[in-house]
């Protein structure tokens, strides 16, 4: 997806054999290519070879992004690195002080400026897709996000930023599943008890109607990385909300109740051309940063021959699939089980697709 900025203002260098280069292995590939632009283009040619992202400020927690340069013929690599900036033709020298923004740092008092300049980029695959601001922003969708028992909303924007600079990663692997004994009773959709009544049954999650057991269970580690945001996304509250939460809805084809958000990793450094903005906590002058932050899932996915038929229906607040569920011994199928005294379920629903805006 060719960017139209860029696309205009770079020539490709023309030479008796060819500068640009590319290379492929089993495993990826790579190209460079060589640019001539002129010199009073060379301002832009930063943001416009390998993108930006800014919040657009409108409420949705939507990004604006410009895409990366794709290679014009090998259109799965996008500009990843500008390898050098090389003058063509001196014209003169200038002062520093005619760009430098701010003349109280130290900077180079004089140099040189060129016609042209030679801009050296290389080129690389992502792994995440690519969507531009404009196809993006009509696929958003309200929301509601219940909060609570008595299935009290608010509604949301959905901007749908999952869909494009996000990579998911999955780590399968077996695990323990205890059911904790005299803190949660097993509910049912008939009300009764599973297993008959007390003592044998019951529906507290006991010893005696066959809770209390360790069971061993496949689960998998799902990890979704967000490429290339901006860092005040760490700080926001629909980030925080999520953790220790299941998924309200349906998410990346996870069923709703099966994604626990365990917690978060972050790798953080400087956009490719900073800028100074307000601090996202004091307000005060920062430099801008970006970052690639990871939302680190537990996924437990029950198969429906190990479901028991007595399985309440969902709610929009309490979700009666995945880490809701307990098993119990004997029929060694799974039910739906909540706080012994409150009715609230081992962990309440969250919408995932909130921690995908910068708000």
């Amino acid at each position: 997806m060719a960017i139209a900025a860029s696309s205009k203002e770079l020539y490709e260098l023309l030479d008796r054999t060819s500068p640009s280069k590319a290379t492929f292995q089993t495993d990826g590939g790579s190209a460079t290519m060589d640019f001539i632009i002129e010199r009073k283009k060379v301002g832009y040619v930063i943001e416009d070879i390998l993108g930006s992202v800014f919040k657009a400020g409108d409420g949705t927690g939507r990004l604006i992004r410009k895409l990366p340069a794709a290679h014009p013929y090998y259109d799965w690599l996008f500009a990843s690195k500008i390898n050098n900036i090389e003058g063509i033709r001196p014209i003169g020298r200038e002062l520093g002080e005619t760009y430098q923004k701010d003349t109280s740092l130290n900077y180079i008092y004089d140099f040189v400026t060129y016609e042209q300049y030679k801009v050296s980029v290389q080129f690389e695959p992502r792994p995440y897709l690519m969507i531009n601001d404009t196809d993006l922003k009509g696929k958003q969708e309200q929301k509601k996000w219940y909060y609570n028992l008595a299935e009290d909303f608010v509604n949301f924007t959905d901007p749908k930023e999952y869909l494009r600079f996000v990579d998911v990663e999955c780590e399968p692997a077996a695990e323990f599943l205890s059911s904790p004994q005299g803190q949660f009773r097993f509910k049912t959709s008939d009300d009764t008890p599973p297993g008959g009544p007390a003592p044998n049954g019951g529906s507290s999650v006991t010893n005696q109607n066959g809770g209390g057991i360790n069971l061993l269970v496949v689960k998998r580690k799902i990890k979704f990385t967000w490429f290339f945001v901006p860092y005040e996304v760490i700080f926001a509250e629909n980030v925080t909300s999520g953790f220790g939460k299941v998924n309200q809805y349906s998410f990346y084809g996870f069923p709703a109740g099966s994604l626990l958000l365990e917690g978060t990793e972050v790798k953080r450094y400087p956009p490719p051309e900073q800028s100074i903005k307000p601090d996202p906590v004091n307000a005060g002058p920062v430099a801008q940063k970006l970052c690639d932050i990871t939302f680190v899932f537990n996924c437990l996915m029950q198969p429906e021959k190990d479901l028991s038929t007595k399985i309440p229906a969902s709610t929009g607040f309490k979700k009666t699939y995945g880490h809701n569920l307990l098993p119990r011994a004997g029929e060694l199928k799974y039910y739906y089980v909540e706080g012994d005294f409150n009715s609230r379920p081992v962990y309440e629903s969250y919408p995932m697709e909130r921690l995908f805006q910068v708000i």
